[in-house]
């Protein structure tokens, strides 16, 4: 048995570490310190993205139910650009109908509900496109899809049966660099419309 060798390693267990030990055990601890802080960041950033988007998609949904309603059950279309529609529509307590407009401004960027009995209301903010198509009813031998309805052209405030929607909206990310952007795109056919 070899006695002076453990107590030759007893001995350098009580004199402590070298430079270059902890020199290594430093560099060691700090390059993970930097793995796992760089992992929070990146799940922090992650996290607030999905949030701004879920905030932006939901403000979406409520525009989109709101608009949706209130076209499908209009009666007819007063006036069109490809970024403003005005609907006539019955008012919710039956007592008659009122003017209803959809528009966008494009310098402020924002989609804007102005009703002849109520006070102008935001939409939507952070809007870069709002955009209506009109078209008529589809003939009675057509196969109802995507394009198959015809586009409405002359007399089209007697012939409008269906309107196709398209916005785009964006929300700055909390990092500053990136926005999320969300479409939104529908076609809703006026169910209340009277025939001619």
């Amino acid at each position: 048995m070899c006695i002076p060798s453990v107590i030759r390693l007893a001995d350098r267990a009580k004199q402590g570490w070298t430079l270059v030990e902890m020199m290594v055990a430093v560099s060691l601890f700090t390059l993970g310190s930097a793995s796992l802080m760089g992992l929070y960041v990146f799940s922090v950033k992650t996290m607030a993205s999905m949030v701004a988007y879920c905030e932006l998609d939901q403000r979406n949904r409520l525009a989109m139910d709101q608009l949706t309603r209130e076209i499908r059950q209009s009666r007819w279309v007063k006036r069109y650009t490809t970024n403003s529609i005005t609907v006539v529509a019955p008012r919710e307590d039956l007592s008659g109908d009122h003017e209803v407009t959809y528009s966008f401004s494009p310098t402020t960027k924002k989609m804007l509900r102005t009703c002849s009995d109520e006070p102008t209301k935001v939409l939507l903010n952070n809007c870069s496109l709002l955009q209506f198509d009109l078209f008529t009813r589809c003939p009675s031998n057509a196969v109802y899809g995507f394009g198959s309805f015809p586009v409405a052209t002359n007399n089209w405030q007697l012939t409008v049966k269906v309107l196709q929607l398209t916005w785009k909206t964006s929300i700055l990310q909390p990092s500053g660099i990136a926005n999320s952007e969300n479409v939104q795109t529908a076609r809703i056919v006026i169910r209340k419309q009277q025939d001619s």
